[in-house]
């Protein structure tokens, strides 16, 4: 939810009107702040002077939006509110119905080897993977397709592999591992390649895929979990405690750092 917050400080003038941030305006002007709220000059109830007011909340679209209520703008739901310090907030937030890109909520779309729903609030929702010869494999299933047993698996950092176990051609007890990462392209067990130019995967014994280390677009090799510096830049390789790999480069400091 994003929210914008405006606080009122203004000058009555008895004689020419309303003074507002440097600027004078006659009785029933109105204006636009920070392009969000709906300013007003009036003369007070008594009839002795002038004062500004706030009568409403402006969307990005040009939507006026009345103090204490909302509309449905786009993908967003705005609010225009007064809060208990008499102060004028503006919020946005998706609203249910808020469509993912170009795709209406419900929609369902392929994106390489994947299938998304658009889900409540604009919520991209994986669905399935898509193996060899475009057989279906819903998330968290497995099927077995040209002698693969292929799972689709999400993790809980939103990372999605489809991997596979290949039955062995002597007898129907030996099985040879392989991976099968989101380009399709399958690994055998303990191989190892490079990743968007940026990642040296593994492919584990359990069908599993994991990170061993991260490259620099010079070939520096940087160890899971560890920084080293080279020629006055510093690399770090890092496993974050949802799972996925952070690569990051940047300067040293005056202080090495």
């Amino acid at each position: 939810m994003k929210s914008i917050l405006l606080i009122l400080f203004s000058l009555f003038n008895p004689l020419n009107g309303c003074i507002h941030d440097g600027n004078n305006y006659k009785d029933g002007d109105t204006w636009v702040e920070k392009d969000a709220f709906v300013m007003r000059c009036r003369m007070t109830d008594d009839g002795t002077s002038w004062m500004v007011e706030i009568t409403g909340c402006k969307t990005p679209s040009g939507a006026t939006i009345s103090i204490n209520s909302s509309i449905i703008d786009g993908d967003y739901e705005w609010k225009c509110s007064k809060n208990n310090d008499g102060q004028i907030v503006m919020q946005k937030t998706l609203h249910a119905n808020a469509k993912c890109d170009e795709h209406q909520r419900g929609e369902q779309w392929r994106e390489k080897s994947f299938l998304y729903e658009c889900g409540a609030g604009g919520q991209k929702k994986l669905i399935a993977c898509f193996g060899q010869d475009n057989e279906q494999i819903n998330v968290g299933e497995s099927k077995e397709i040209g002698g693969y047993i292929v799972k689709c698996e999400k993790y809980d950092n939103g990372t999605v592999i489809v991997h596979g176990i290949r039955k062995g051609t002597e007898n129907g007890t030996t099985f040879q591992v392989e991976c099968i990462d989101s380009k399709g392209e399958h690994h055998v067990a303990d191989s190892w390649w490079i990743d968007d130019q940026r990642f040296n995967k593994t492919c584990l014994s359990s069908g599993k895929i994991e990170v061993l280390n991260c490259i620099s677009k010079d070939g520096i090799k940087i160890p899971l979990n560890n920084e080293i510096s080279r020629w006055c830049t510093k690399y770090t390789c890092e496993k974050t405690s949802d799972g996925s790999v952070r690569f990051a480069s940047g300067p040293i400091d005056a202080n090495g750092k």
